[in-house]
């Protein structure tokens, strides 16, 4: 397969193309002059020192002490888990998964043990949503299955923890004090700023209650092992969910007319799989394509390297053709990032891309839609502009705009529900940071973007640390795959100026399952860790 992958005219060419582009590049005197300035300059020394400190502060501090001394207790319980061995249900638990051991099919997951098991329903977590929620569907089930997950999650970290010789390390990381800071002050606000405290509850719980799966991640991930299998089955199932939106597009689904205008003939469909929103679906894309590209620089034989780059492919024509302009704009941020992280040849194959792609009818009628005439008024009739100048609006004549109308009143799911407020337009606000400041104010804002920012940082350095760090003969560097899920999440950070995306609980669920799985890779993953 890979022979005659190589010896195609297809392959010859684009090799030709972007050996072109990157000795143009390459041996321009701006970039040569470029280069020999970033080299030697002190820019670069502090990105290079602060990239690859030690995480002293957070080792040393009083939130790792208290951390450390939960797991010094529980590993001195024992009788539960005495009680538990004995019990029918624990020689039930025990039996299956001995027996499962020996499956051709599903040996290598039941060899991961219960950890494996629900490290793949979050892999699943959007089929699985979907699932309950559309094609049973369950209605009691569907509404609390993911809670009743996080629990179980929850539970068995806990009982990791217990009747063991040698006390667990506490898995503290830069990352868990400004989270918990965040919610905290979203806590803050449902208390003290609220018309309706049970809406407070509500918006208090679609703004928060998916962050909570990074501190799930960050203690449940053991090994490499456990990074790989989620890893593995969140891209299958992204493959998945890829082919069907290009199956969409072939058969020209049909599609509801408020999804395209009149003046847009060319858009015969736009494809949103299992998801119902071309968005969403555009986005969950950004979120997986690079972490498919990642894999081909990860592993080792040539056919696998292939079948990365083909589900790569798949996942970004599958987001051309859900026709989402806000998704385009989010996959070439997080195409670019992944380009200057992991290799910096791939600029000329994005340049030879973004160029035919340019050519293609729906997209030079979706992209030239922009600079009409139509567009202008639609958008201030009743498009983003609009909305998002009536939403800081209603902030500013609100009584408390640095503290906000109030979780759950305005500009999101939660509020379209109850449209409580006498005189005011409910509408979803398309800006997932508006609606934060619209609810939070600016405080909680503020609070939000420096929660980003650290998140940002953080990622970098896990990118940095994953490629320094010092892994003994046989083991692996993570470094493309941190870098491609850094590069997917800030290509939805990107796409969330356009869009509500962390109103859909998957979404966020994925967003911050991935931030805990960088995290892993850079401060918490084992100096012993093997492929």
């Amino acid at each position: 397969m890979t022979e005659i992958l190589r010896g195609s005219l297809l392959w010859r060419a684009l090799l030709a193309i972007a050996g072109f582009f990157g000795r143009m590049f390459r041996d321009s005197l701006v970039v040569r002059a470029l280069i020999r300035w970033w080299q030697s300059s002190g820019t670069r020394a502090f990105f290079v020192r602060h990239l690859s400190a030690e995480d002293g502060a957070t080792a040393s501090s009083g939130y790792t002490w208290l951390s450390q001394g939960c797991n010094d207790r529980l590993a001195r319980i024992h009788r539960p888990l005495d009680w538990f061995r004995e019990s029918v249900v624990g020689r039930i638990y025990g039996a299956v998964f001995r027996c499962g051991r020996h499956s051709r099919l599903l040996g290598w997951l039941f060899r991961g043990g219960l950890t494996a098991f629900l490290l793949t329903a979050l892999g699943l977590y959007c089929i699985v949503d979907y699932s309950l929620r559309d094609v049973l569907p369950i209605p009691a089930l569907a509404s609390v299955w993911d809670e009743g997950l996080l629990l179980l999650c929850v539970l068995w970290i806990l009982r990791q923890r217990m009747d063991r010789k040698t006390p667990l390390a506490a898995r503290t990381n830069p990352m868990d004090v400004p989270l918990l800071c965040f919610l905290a002050l979203g806590f803050w606000l449902m208390n003290t700023n609220y018309s309706y405290y049970s809406i407070s509850v509500s918006g208090y719980r679609a703004t928060v209650q998916y962050m909570l799966w990074f501190f799930v991640l960050t203690r449940m991930l053991r090994d490499d092992r456990d990074f790989m299998t989620i890893y593995y089955v969140m891209l299958a199932a992204a493959t998945a969910i890829a082919l069907h939106g290009i199956y969409q597009y072939i058969v020209a689904v049909p599609i509801p007319e408020t999804w395209t205008d009149q003046a847009e003939q060319s858009v015969r469909t736009r494809v949103f799989s299992i998801f119902g929103s071309p968005n969403i679906m555009g986005d969950y894309m950004v979120l997986f394509a690079p972490m498919c590209a990642a894999l081909a620089y990860y592993l080792k034989k040539p056919w696998q390297k292939v079948l990365a780059w083909f589900c790569t492919f798949l996942m970004c024509f599958a987001c051309l053709f859900t026709m989402s302009r806000g998704a385009w704009v989010a996959m070439a941020v997080a195409v670019v990032l992944f380009c200057l992280l992991v290799d910096r040849r791939l600029f000329a194959l994005l340049v030879a891309a973004a160029a035919g792609a340019c050519f293609l009818p729906f997209v030079a009628s979706r992209i030239g839609y922009l600079f009409t005439e139509q567009f202008a008024e639609s958008t201030a009739r009743g498009g983003r502009n609009s909305r998002w100048h009536l939403g800081m609006n209603y902030l500013i004549e609100s009584n408390h705009p640095w503290i906000g109308l109030g979780l759950g009143m305005f500009g999101g799911a939660i509020a379209m529900q109850h449209q409580i407020i006498d005189g005011m337009e409910y509408f979803y606000l398309d800006n997932y940071y508006l609606k934060i400041m619209a609810e939070m104010g600016y405080v909680g804002f503020g609070a939000f973007i420096l929660l980003l920012v650290f998140l940002a940082v953080v990622g970098f350095r896990s990118v940095y640390r994953g490629k320094k760090l010092a892994l003994p003969k046989g083991a692996t560097s993570m470094r493309p795959l941190a870098a491609g899920m850094l590069s997917g999440l800030c290509g939805v950070l990107v796409h969330c100026y356009f869009e509500n995306i962390f109103e859909e609980p998957y979404m966020m669920a994925y967003f911050w399952i991935l931030a805990a799985m960088i995290v892993y890779v850079g401060f918490l993953r084992p100096k012993t860790a093997k492929k």
